[in-house]
């Protein structure tokens, strides 16, 4: 939960600092789909995730955020362990708190509150983890939780970007130490916390 109230934060004292291309003079662009509908139509999907209304809100975020990597500056990717449930939560918890806010101005937010976190150049993914409990994380965030793990003391081995033992035991004592689902793989509320203390 920890993670859904850090993101939703971000998301409220970010910048709604408009769309560099596909704008007006008076700063209007089209919004197609989704993006057209409120928090409130959200809230209302989420009834049934398994919905192609949910589907379309979700799919729009990703869209929005991809396309987010072209035009933000210096962005490789610009959401780099978020995935479908990350926004799903986001959105939910800043939906139930501005029913009538568009989704567009929304995703708007959270593409500034994700500014500083995100990867700015090409970066290998790796596999980490087994079975039920794995992910791919690009290799810069390894390396960058590496070093916040190194300087809280969790873990001596090199930044390298490798997921090794040394690696996997540092993440379960920092899971642990947080109230997280301790795995020892870095998910997203793990990366979250780890990196936006």
């Amino acid at each position: 939960m920890r993670i859904v109230n850090l993101i939703a934060g971000a998301i409220l004292i970010a910048a709604w600092p408009g769309v560099a291309q596909a704008e007006d003079e008076e700063k209007q662009f089209a919004v197609e789909g989704a993006g057209r509908l409120d928090c409130a139509t959200f809230t209302k999907a989420r009834v049934d995730k398994g919905s192609a209304e949910f589907q379309r809100f979700i799919g729009f975020v990703e869209g929005y955020l991809s396309a987010a990597n072209r035009y933000e500056p210096n962005t490789f990717d610009l959401s780099p362990w978020h995935n479908a449930a990350a926004f799903d939560l986001i959105l939910e918890k800043h939906c139930n708190e501005n029913p009538q806010e568009a989704l567009v101005s929304v995703v708007q937010k959270m593409v500034g509150a994700l500014r500083p976190v995100r990867v700015a150049e090409f970066s290998p993914m790796v596999e980490v983890g087994s079975g039920e409990n794995r992910a791919f994380v690009y290799e810069t965030i390894l390396r960058r939780a590496q070093a916040v793990l190194r300087t809280r003391g969790l873990y001596s081995g090199a930044e390298d970007g490798k997921y090794s033992p040394q690696m996997r035991d540092a993440l379960l004592t920092f899971q642990k130490n947080s109230d997280l689902y301790a795995t020892g793989v870095p998910d997203p509320a793990t990366l979250w916390t780890l990196l936006n203390p």
